[in-house]
């Protein structure tokens, strides 16, 4: 199919023998200074009626690398009216907005297909999002707001085309005086039936677990107040992630009264698919009980979707016991009783799941910073499997940073993500054991072991034992015979050791 160039204003005669045939028309409209965007008008035929021409509308067209700058836009040193030659299209990568597509839907399947093979079009064709999705130009312009992100996904399935979804990514965050950034992998895809939708950063307190947290909720929602005001891209940053997943809205939830999410208005929320739920309000007020009520029974009161409210009622099992669950849920203002009843840790948990089901969507990232704060151990297994049912029904994902091994026993090695760091020099390493379901004290050994050494009860029960000249039978009975297998093992080991010595 041939394709022709022309400024806007400018008309251009095509030669009769070239219909059906594509024009596209510059457009003047820059992303953060990348220059992709131009409006597609199919040529049926000869004349300008309703039969001859099919208005398509906005699709963004890249170069392989292109740069900022106009002079980099593709086709550039092309005059009005020229047909781009094939050569030129090699090395081009195309996605169009709503309307294209479905304009494209009313032509027919067989002429559609040859639009989109023509422009290269990285929704109908796999190998090439797979050659442009790591560009900045790609990351930035084409894939510049959710809506696109879900069209890469999506739209070239309806012509016969399209990829799987993108649930694995890696993100390179440089954090204030680290010689190096941190470096992770995520990868949300169950292995031979182990799910991995939840994975966890941990580490010791300053290694910048919640810096990281901030800056990965900037990367994925690409909302950054920063970025708004310098108007630039949140990608515009020493920080990178690729490709860009299959993540179509980022919900940001914190326990903490000092954690870093940037907070949305009502309106950023909305464009940029992007909400926060913790315990601050925007102007740095802590907010109160009566808050967090209030704010579960807006949610309630705000046309809540029914399938969401069984949602709810199920997963809240896991942290309330109320004799009627169906009044929690649908009659909030009639049983205020039952609110009020709630301890502090339950009010939090509840508030969040409350938030989390109200703002989540199929293929959504929740961004969990330390959800241990203020909960018992029972109520931080319950609320994580309700998490867990909530993005298993959702077709979602989390990342949690935590201090909690409880956590880490929860989640596949593969899952987890250690931040250790030597003076000013970050790491990120995976477990060398297999975490699910491993002993609390053995993931606390190894995920928050300090460069200082341990100082658990390892080092008690060896002071002990050398103060008893390795007599340990009397060690044991400083704790009444009652030691637990791990603490009685440790210190089998330590008489064993010095039997080797002998």
């Amino acid at each position: 199919m041939d394709i022709f160039i022309r400024n806007r204003r400018v008309s251009v005669s095509l030669p009769d023998a070239t219909y059906p045939c594509l024009v596209l028309q510059r457009d003047g409209w820059n992303d953060f200074a990348y220059y992709t965007l131009f409006q597609a008008q199919l040529r049926l035929a000869s004349g300008f009626g309703p039969d001859n021409v099919k208005e398509l509308g906005d699709v963004r067209i890249m170069k392989l690398d292109q740069g900022e700058g106009i002079e980099n836009r593709p086709f550039q040193g092309l005059e009005s009216g020229d047909r781009i030659e094939p050569n030129l299209l090699r090395d081009v990568c195309s996605l169009g907005g709503p309307k294209y597509y479905e304009a494209l839907l009313e032509v027919g399947v067989s002429l559609a297909q040859g639009v989109l093979s023509t422009l290269r079009d990285s929704s109908f064709l796999p190998a090439v999002r797979e050659r442009f999705q790591s560009s900045q130009c790609f990351k930035i312009s084409l894939l510049r707001d959710s809506e696109a992100r879900v069209l890469l996904d999506t739209a070239g399935a309806q012509f016969g085309g399209g990829s799987s979804l993108v649930s694995s990514f890696s993100a390179a965050i440089r954090l204030d005086g680290a010689s190096a950034a941190h470096e992770f992998s995520f990868d949300f895809d169950s292995l031979q039936g182990v799910p991995r939708r939840m994975h966890s950063i941990v580490g010791l307190n300053g290694v910048g677990k919640t810096q990281v947290m901030a800056r990965l909720a900037i990367l994925l929602s690409r909302f950054s107040k920063q970025a708004i005001k310098e108007n630039r891209s949140a990608l515009q940053s020493g920080d990178s992630i690729s490709p860009v997943p299959s993540i179509y809205s980022v919900v940001a939830v914190s326990f903490s009264a000092f954690d870093e999410f940037e907070q949305p208005t009502q309106l950023q929320g909305e464009k940029f698919q992007y909400s926060y739920c913790g315990l601050q309000r925007p102007r740095g007020r802590l907010k109160s009980k009566s808050d967090l009520l209030n704010e579960m029974r807006a949610i309630l009161a705000d046309d809540l979707p029914q399938e969401k409210r069984e949602l709810l009622k199920r997963v809240l099992r896991n942290l309330v016991r109320v004799d009627d669950l169906d009044a929690f849920v649908d009659k909030p203002e009639s049983n205020a009783k039952m609110y009020e009843r709630l301890s502090a840790g339950q009010r939090l948990a509840v508030n969040c799941i409350f938030h989390i089901i109200s703002r989540i969507r199929p293929r959504s990232l929740i961004l969990f910073d330390e959800p241990e704060l203020h909960l018992h151990p029972q109520l931080l297994t319950g609320l994580l499997q309700a998490l867990n049912e909530v993005l298993a029904d959702q077709d979602s994902f989390s990342i949690v940073a935590t201090h909690s091994p409880l956590v880490i026993q929860q989640l596949p090695k593969e899952c987890v993500h250690v931040i250790r760091r030597d003076r000013m020099t970050p790491m990120v390493v995976k477990p060398t054991f297999q975490t699910f379901g491993e002993s609390v004290s053995e993931i606390t050994r190894f995920v928050f072991a300090s460069p200082d050494g341990d100082r658990d009860y390892r080092t008690i029960l060896e002071r002990m034992f050398n103060e008893a000249g390795g007599d340990t039978e009397f060690v044991r009975s400083r704790f009444d015979g009652q030691l637990s297998l791990n603490a009685d093992m440790y210190l089998q080991s330590l008489l064993a050791a010095k039997n080797l010595q002998r």
